[in-house]
C-alpha cells in the first residue's frame, strides 16, 4: 500500500492510458493520495466510492465524452465543488475554451510538465 501524507486530498486521475496514470500519479504522490480510472463508468464508480477532491481527466475516453462528463459532475450539488482539470493531446483553443466552458479549473495539453504539474495541481486547491 502506497503511504502518503496524513490529511492528504485525494485525486482522481482518468485516463485511458495505463502509462499516462503512472505518470501523473508517480508525480502526484508525494502530496496527493492518487487512485486512477481507465474509463468513465470506472471513474463514476471511484467517486461515489472514495470522493476524491480532485478529478484529472482526459478528454477522449472510451466511453464518453470527458465535457460531458464534467458538465455531469458540475450538476451534481454533492460533486459541485469537486476541482477538475483536463490532461489532454487536445490543444485546439476551441477545445480548451469548450473544456472551460464545461467547468474546468484547469486545463493542461500534454505532454505533461512534471516539474511544474503537481504545482498546478497546488494551485487549484488554493484557490477553491
Amino acid at each position: 500500500m502506497a503511504a502518503f501524507p496524513a490529511g492528504a486530498l485525494t485525486v482522481l486521475v482518468v485516463d485511458p492510458d495505463i502509462a499516462q496514470q503512472q505518470f501523473l500519479a508517480r508525480i502526484l504522490a508525494p502530496r496527493f493520495r492518487v487512485i486512477t480510472a481507465g474509463s468513465i463508468a470506472e471513474a463514476t464508480q471511484k467517486i461515489m466510492a472514495q470522493r476524491p477532491q480532485i478529478l484529472l481527466t482526459e478528454i477522449d475516453l472510451p466511453d464518453g465524452d470527458g465535457k460531458a462528463f464534467i458538465r455531469q459532475i458540475r450538476e451534481n450539488p454533492a460533486l459541485r465543488a469537486m476541482i477538475i482539470g483536463c490532461i489532454t493531446q487536445r490543444s485546439a483553443i476551441r477545445d480548451k475554451v469548450d473544456g472551460f466552458h464545461a467547468g474546468a479549473d484547469d486545463y493542461v495539453v500534454k505532454p505533461v510538465n512534471p516539474e511544474t504539474f503537481m504545482w498546478r495541481v497546488i494551485l487549484l486547491t488554493r484557490m477553491r
